[in-house]
């Protein structure tokens, strides 16, 4: 009898961790100009081959965005049979996912703000009101939709994600009556309507992929689907097919041509391919997938502050090392550090406690007036 696959919580850690070291490795070494004019040894690849991959390693967003997106499609399956749910229902799911990533937010928002005023290095450069303007629009994750000064520019995905939440509602009504065809839907106008190079705009393609995936179970059927019979030949089949289609279009995505024509696309297709090996391959792996599975749980923390450190507090530290390696691994390590001592804070003042009381209170208040 064949065993159901579930595509579980400790899977999406698992990819999730995989986007963490795509991050990390994308925010070091995608360009020489990230370096800080420090002398780096690639060893054993060349430096262009380095930030070649680095460069491709920008899918760790649209990583995150599906993740975000998949999640929120089976809450609403769960929560609302055949997706039947009221604009009122909508609203106030969209009211609690948004509250609850703001309350996430807001501890390693005061923690690196803090560490960072203390230091003189503020980046908030305009006048009082508008930098106080600036502080909340970062608090609240807003603000790259209002263009406002961001203490670091990391930060601007927190505006997708809001974007994303409140998208998710009027996809999956979208889905629910066209399926598929939601794919082609979002793939052809957001070609060539949208602006080219924008962050909030060029990722929304996973949106209806990830939408589809979470509601036909589509990760879980493409691990369970064999080519041949022969187990071995069948799992060395699908990673030279997957292998070959990520390889593919992650050169394609760094010549200038493919960029300018398949821009959108890509930043849907090549994710979720990515996604699909990472289930089929990595998460079986007995030392690979609980080291991943590890960063996952700790992803947010280390999105949040690791261009602290990288690029402002411990700057020369970081590139001191020499080696690519090492200076990847010193930035992990004390972004690691960095959440431990953010879940020392969460403990001793009790955070999950009162932002989970709070938001509760927010969502009684909201359930009476909306």
């Amino acid at each position: 009898m064949e065993n159901k696959l579930t595509f579980t919580k400790q899977n999406t850690l698992a990819v999730k961790g995989l986007a963490i070291v795509f991050l990390l490795t994308y925010h070091c070494f995608s360009n020489s100009a990230r370096l800080y004019g420090h002398e780096v040894n690639f060893w054993p690849l060349s430096q262009d081959a380095v930030m070649m991959i680095s460069r491709n390693m920008v899918h760790c967003v649209g990583i995150f965005a599906f993740l975000s997106v998949y999640g929120l499609t089976l809450s609403l399956k769960k929560q609302y049979e055949q997706y039947r749910f009221t604009g009122q229902e909508a609203t106030l799911f969209v009211l609690k996912r948004y509250v609850n990533l703001v309350f996430l937010f807001l501890l390693p928002f005061f923690f690196c703000a803090g560490i960072t005023f203390v230091l003189g290095m503020s980046r908030y450069s305009n006048g009082f009101w508008a930098n106080i303007t600036s502080v909340f629009m970062d608090m609240l994750g807003l603000g790259h939709l209002f263009d406002t000064q961001p203490l670091i520019s990391t930060w601007w995905y927190l505006s997708l994600e809001v974007l994303l939440i409140v998208f998710v509602p009027f996809a999956v009504r979208f889905y629910k009556k066209y399926g598929w065809l939601t794919i082609a839907m979002v793939l052809l106008p957001g070609s060539f309507l949208l602006e080219k190079h924008v962050h909030l705009t060029k990722y929304l393609f996973v949106v209806p992929f990830a939408v589809c995936f979470a509601d036909r179970n589509v990760l879980e059927r493409l691990k369970a689907y064999a080519i041949v019979k022969n187990k071995v030949l069948n799992k060395l089949l699908k990673f030279v097919i997957s292998a070959g289609l990520i390889v593919l279009m992650t050169l394609l995505f760094d010549s200038r041509w493919g960029l300018e024509h398949f821009e959108f696309a890509l930043h849907g297709l090549i994710p979720v391919t990515v996604i699909y090996w990472a289930y089929e391959f990595l998460t079986d792996l007995p030392l690979v997938n609980p080291f991943l599975e590890f960063l996952g749980k700790r992803s947010a923390d280390i999105f949040y502050c690791h261009t602290f450190v990288r690029a402002m507090w411990l700057k020369d530290v970081t590139y001191s090392f020499g080696h690519a390696f090492l200076i990847w691994l010193f930035l992990l390590a004390v972004s690691i550090l960095i959440s431990f001592i953010l879940d020392v804070l969460r403990k001793l003042f009790h955070y999950r406690q009162i932002t989970g009381a709070a938001l509760n209170r927010i969502m009684e208040w909201a359930g009476q007036v909306l």
